[in-house]
C-alpha cells in the first residue's frame, strides 16, 4: 500500500508536526510505502492568505505529485495556510480516496481554536457564517483577515468541498461530537475517532525533585500566562520548556521571580529527562486541545499531571 502524506508545517514546530513525522515513521515500520509532500507558511503570510480559497500553486503540486507516486490513499493533516482547499480538488481530479485528521476547530471558527481574549470562544459554532468573530477579529485581532478566514471556510462549505472527504480522524470523543453537531453536515460514518500516540517507552519512576514543570507552546490559549501569575504568588519552584510569541513575558517573569526558570526550547530527550525528574507536570490550557503529546509522554514517564478539567484533558486524565 501506498500512502501520500499532505501537511502544512507550523512556525513554531508542536504537536501536530511531531504527530505527522511519528505517524510516518510507524506506518515505513510497518513495511507500509509512505511519502510526504509538505507545504509551509515561510513565504509571506499576507500572500499565502490571499491564496486561502484556492491555491493554484498548491494544487498544481500536489496533482503532480499524486501522478508521480500514485497512491492509494491520500492522508491530510494542516492545509492552512501553504495547502489550502486546493489541494482537496487536486486528489478529487485524481480519484484517489482521502482522509482528514482535524487537529484544530479551524473548520468551524476562523480562531481555529474556539478560543479568543482569554477564554472560549463558541459563537461561529452557532452559525453558518461568523459574524461575532470578524467583528471581534478572533484571528491575530484583525477584523479583515478573520474575515477572510471565514469567508475562505464558507466558500468551501457552500460548495460541498467538506463532504467529498471520505474520512474525518478526530481524537477525542469531544471533538467528535463537536463536529458531528456542526454546520459542516458530516455524518457519523465520516467521522472516527484516532488518538495521538507516543513512541516514548514506559519507564521507571525516577527519584523526584521539588520543581513542577510546563511544557509547550508559549502562547495564550495555552494558559501560561495564568500559570506565570499563579506561581509568581507563591515559593513553589516552575521549570517552563518551550517556545512561542509569549517568550519574551516569560523571560521576563522569570528574571523577575527566582522560583521560575525559564529553559528555553529544548529537545525531545531533554524535555523527558525534566519529566522524570519534577513533581508533577502543569498542563493549564484554556482551549479543549486535541489529543497532547506532552501528556502522553508525561503518562510513560509515570509523571503526575495537574491539567485543566476541559475538553481532551478531562477525558485523558483520571482524578487522583
Amino acid at each position: 500500500m501506498k500512502i501520500l502524506v499532505i501537511h502544512t508545517s507550523y512556525k513554531y514546530r508542536g504537536g501536530e508536526d511531531t504527530v505527522v513525522a511519528e505517524e510516518i515513521k510507524l506506518l515505513l515500520q510497518a513495511g507500509i510505502q509512505v511519502e510526504l509532500l509538505e507545504f509551509n507558511n515561510d513565504e509571506s503570510s499576507l500572500i499565502k492568505l490571499l491564496q486561502l480559497p484556492f491555491n493554484i500553486q498548491s494544487y498544481y503540486t500536489t496533482k503532480n505529485k499524486i501522478a508521480s507516486y500514485k497512491p492509494d490513499l491520500v492522508h491530510i493533516h494542516n492545509l492552512h495556510f501553504g495547502g489550502s482547499p486546493s489541494v482537496i480538488y487536486a486528489i478529487k481530479r485524481s480519484k484517489v480516496p482521502f482522509v482528514i485528521t482535524l487537529h484544530n476547530f479551524r473548520l468551524l471558527c476562523p480562531s481555529g481554536i474556539l478560543f479568543y481574549n482569554g477564554k472560549l470562544f463558541l459563537d461561529s459554532l452557532k452559525h453558518s457564517f461568523p459574524w461575532k468573530a470578524v467583528n471581534l477579529g478572533v484571528y491575530k485581532n484583525s477584523k479583515l483577515i478573520t474575515f477572510w478566514l471565514g469567508l475562505s471556510m464558507y466558500i468551501h462549505q457552500n460548495l460541498g468541498t467538506w463532504k467529498t472527504c471520505n474520512k474525518y480522524i478526530v481524537l477525542n470523543e469531544h471533538a467528535r461530537k463537536l463536529f458531528l453537531n456542526s454546520k459542516l453536515q458530516l455524518t457519523e460514518k465520516q467521522l472516527i475517532i484516532k488518538p495521538n500516540f507516543s513512541s516514548v517507552p514506559t519507564m521507571q519512576v525516577q527519584k523526584r525533585e521539588d520543581h513542577f514543570l510546563y511544557v509547550g507552546r508559549l502562547s495564550e490559549e495555552k494558559g501560561i500566562m495564568l500559570l506565570l501569575s499563579a506561581f509568581s504568588a507563591g515559593t513553589y519552584k516552575l521549570k517552563i520548556a518551550g517556545d512561542g510569541p509569549l517568550k519574551e513575558d516569560v523571560i521576563s517573569y522569570a528574571s523577575k521571580y527566582p522560583n521560575i526558570e525559564f529553559l528555553g526550547s529544548v529537545n525531545q530527550a531533554a524535555i523527558l529527562t525534566l519529566m522524570q525528574q519534577c513533581t508533577a507536570l502543569v498542563f493549564p490550557s484554556l482551549w479543549f486541545e486535541g489529543m497532547p503529546l506532552t501528556i502522553i509522554e508525561a503518562f510513560a514517564c509515570g509523571t503526575p499531571i495537574i491539567a485543566s478539567k476541559l475538553g481532551a484533558m478531562e477525558t485523558m486524565i483520571t482524578m487522583g
